[in-house]
């Protein structure tokens, strides 16, 4: 009876009766052990990817946060998917793409807070859209607008470890490249009357001026009434093109286009005599570099 239950139990539970039955549990246990510390040190390395030294094991995820508006949105997965393709190249298949999550807002809500001046409002509207993006364990993160920048102080103050690409960065890097030092901006109103673009700029040494009071709301009107519902009229852009020429005519080397939508209405073959920079193209160049670790966030800060 002894011996029918230790033979029933030796396959499951064997206990070591002779020197090779010791020498073979002793070196299973040292395999064992060895394969458990390499596949967790596998583990460990993919969730530490450095995005200052991105390189080194998989590229960081990008979060986006859009909807404000969706037209922006569209542009910008389109084109970061793009631009990382181009800069890695052909691998398999098809063409690679950069790891991306998207969270988007409700843009509706979102003007009305803008129009409102309920500054405080627009943070937790956009943050509520971040928080989505912390739980989705993104690395690197961007906000697929001018306007939207607004809340980077807030997003930076609550998410202090997370990487920010800030758009007003890497446009002040474009154009300190072309050795300016003072340029227009045109976006929405609150993005060319309030200082969270301008103050930013200012960090890089940038000198930034805006049309006048008059032409603000003007502005605005046609981002919200036309080029946020995808509708670019030619009428509009020779108005956009006019106070672009009028804010050379004051000074400015260079005009910054403030808004996404306004680069798909007025490019530079529109104003020829004035070089202008498209920031949200210049945005999603950077973005592009980053996730495919050709440079780090720590490239584009003040």
């Amino acid at each position: 009876m002894a011996s029918h239950a230790t033979a029933i139990w030796k396959p499951f539970c064997p206990v070591p009766h002779t020197f090779r039955d010791q020498l073979w549990l002793t070196v299973g246990s040292a395999l064992g052990a060895w394969f458990g510390f390499q596949l967790a040190k596998w583990f460990y390395r993919q969730k530490l990817v450095k995005l200052d030294n991105p390189q080194v094991g998989q590229p960081p995820v990008l979060g986006i946060l859009t909807g404000i508006s969706y037209v922006s949105g569209i542009d910008y997965y389109k084109s970061v998917n793009e631009g990382y393709a181009k800069l890695i190249g052909k691998r398999h298949l098809m063409p690679p793409n950069p790891l991306v999550v998207m969270a988007s807002v409700d843009c509706d809500i979102y003007a009305q807070m803008l129009t409102d001046r309920d500054w405080k409002g627009v943070e937790d509207h956009l943050i509520a859209g971040v928080d989505r993006l912390v739980r989705a364990d993104v690395d690197l993160f961007c906000i697929a607008s001018n306007t939207g920048h607004l809340a980077f102080p807030a997003i930076a103050a609550k998410y202090p470890d997370l990487k920010i690409l800030h758009i007003a960065d890497c446009t002040a890097k474009a154009i300190k490249a072309k050795g300016m030092k003072k340029v227009g901006l045109v976006g929405t109103e609150p993005t060319m009357r309030e200082s969270y673009l301008k103050d930013r700029l200012a960090l890089h040494g940038i000198d930034v001026i805006v049309p006048g009071d008059a032409a603000l709301p003007k502005i605005f009107q046609f981002i919200m009434d036309e080029l946020g519902f995808n509708i670019f009229k030619d009428s509009t852009r020779e108005y956009f093109v006019s106070e672009i020429d009028a804010l050379a005519h004051r000074g400015a080397e260079g005009v910054i286009l403030g808004c996404t939508e306004i680069e798909l209405l007025v490019q530079q073959e529109h104003t020829p005599n004035v070089p202008l920079f498209a920031s949200a193209e210049i945005h999603l160049e950077a973005l592009s570099l980053v996730t495919a670790g050709r440079k780090s966030v720590n490239d584009y800060l003040p």
